[in-house]
């Protein structure tokens, strides 16, 4: 400011000076332009000159002015109309959320050009044809979503894949994820839509690849992926169990993540797989050595129905559970009788049977006592559990199994275990 104010100051002290040098030495000036010429006091055109250049000045000015105005109108009409669009975006996310997807679409397409954010514009108007069921129009919104922002290249493709899942287009929402994987492999959301994806196509292998990525970004935990995980591994446990592959089981089983080699449901799995193979004594190997460090019923279950090489060394391991174990548990009692069963030791079998069904009656339980009581020529008590087990069946209400005493002597000398009281189911 201080420098403008001295330059004005010495302009107008040249100005003076020169006035005063004018006035003070006065003379004619002639201008000849060709056969013309012009006369005049020095004076005089030393303020004609003053007056062009104030005339210049001013017209410049002018102009300046001119264009700052055209300027000035610009960012006001921008500034109305990007009020007008930022209304609009509220009005319109408004319509959509009320359902009123067409009057949503116009108002946020229309404005997007003129919004601050057109990527959310086109966005949520995609939004809306997709819910309308608009396929080809929803697509051609997402282009142009893309076209307005080329950095939402992954934020717009989810979009797409998230709206191509949910109307089952499976085939277009795969080749969008494998798309978006490539520009972000380690997309969270990416991956869990593409598990999702391949699991609705029963595309088992390959979501069985995708399983190690799965289990890094911690992705199995709830309770939708833990479902996705157990139709995965049963699919392919089932597949090589039934061409008898034990070979490509046990492999497949190695290259799994030990998170989920882990998990009691995949162990479960594995095992009745292996079963199933026919490979026993894999499963008996699997079963015992889960067992030896903690309880799991559901294995148990299975360690009663397989067949084993030495039942002798089994039953004692059993045994050795059941002192183990604070109480008697249902689960373990049942598989004594099972193994018991097998030895073709029906006093003992018989004796766990019914002490286990006293505390949790099992259907399968009931009919195994049944046929095992017909076999030991018991048919009226083979009768009662029969009846048991129907009612078990269709009222789920259990009630207490009292076997009838028989007067001849027992097949097998061996003297039972005490009976576990009934619990009242």
């Amino acid at each position: 400011m201080i420098f403008y104010l001295i330059v004005l100051l010495i302009v107008v002290a040249t100005v003076f000076w020169l006035g005063q040098w004018v006035l003070a030495n006065p003379g004619i000036t002639t201008i000849t332009w060709g056969v013309w010429s012009l006369e005049m006091k020095t004076a005089t055109l030393a303020a004609l000159i003053l007056l062009a250049c104030v005339t210049f000045y001013i017209f410049v000015a002018f102009l300046r002015h001119g264009f700052g105005m055209r300027r000035t109108f610009s960012r006001f009409r921008a500034a109305r109309l990007g009020s007008k669009a930022s209304r609009a975006l509220t009005q319109g996310l408004i319509q959509l959320t009320e359902g009123h997807w067409d009057k949503a679409e116009k108002l946020l397409v229309d404005h997007a050009p003129y919004s601050d954010t057109p990527l959310l514009n086109y966005l949520a108007a995609a939004r809306a044809a997709h819910m309308r069921e608009a396929y080809e129009r929803r697509d051609e919104l997402l282009k142009q979503a893309i076209e307005s922002d080329s950095k939402a290249n992954v934020a717009v493709g989810v979009s797409q894949a998230e709206m191509q899942f949910g109307s089952e287009q499976f085939e277009q929402a795969h080749a969008t994820l494998v798309r978006l994987r490539e520009l972000s492999p380690k997309h969270p959301y990416v991956l869990k839509l593409l598990a999702k994806v391949l699991y609705r196509q029963e595309s088992w292998e390959a979501l069985l690849g995708l399983l190690p990525d799965l289990v890094k970004q911690s992705l199995l935990k709830n309770d939708e992926m833990s479902k996705v995980q157990g139709a995965t591994l049963q699919a392919m446990f089932q597949h090589y169990a039934k061409e008898g592959h034990t070979d490509k089981l046990q492999a497949m089983w190695k290259k799994l993540p030990t998170p989920i080699r882990e998990n009691h449901d995949a162990i479960l799995l594995y095992a009745k797989a292996l079963h199933t193979a026919g490979d026993d004594l894999a499963c008996n190997g699997l079963i015992s050595n889960i067992l030896n460090k903690r309880w799991d019923d559901g294995l148990a279950d299975l360690f009663g129905r397989i067949q084993h090489h030495s039942l002798g060394n089994t039953i004692q391991q059993a045994e050795k559970w059941q002192l183990s174990q604070a109480d008697n548990n249902p689960a373990l009692l049942l598989l004594l009788a099972r193994l018991y069963n097998q030895q073709k030791l029906w006093g003992m079998a018989k004796s766990y049977y019914e002490s286990s069904l006293n505390q949790t009656p099992n259907a399968e339980g009931y009919l195994e006592l049944a046929e095992l009581l017909e076999t030991m020529k018991e048919p009226e008590n083979a009768q009662r559990c029969y009846r048991l087990g129907l009612r078990y069946c269709i009222r789920h209400d259990g009630e207490k199994l009292s076997l009838t005493p028989t007067q001849r002597p027992q097949l097998n000398p061996q003297a039972p275990p005490a009976l576990t009281p009934y619990n009242g189911l």
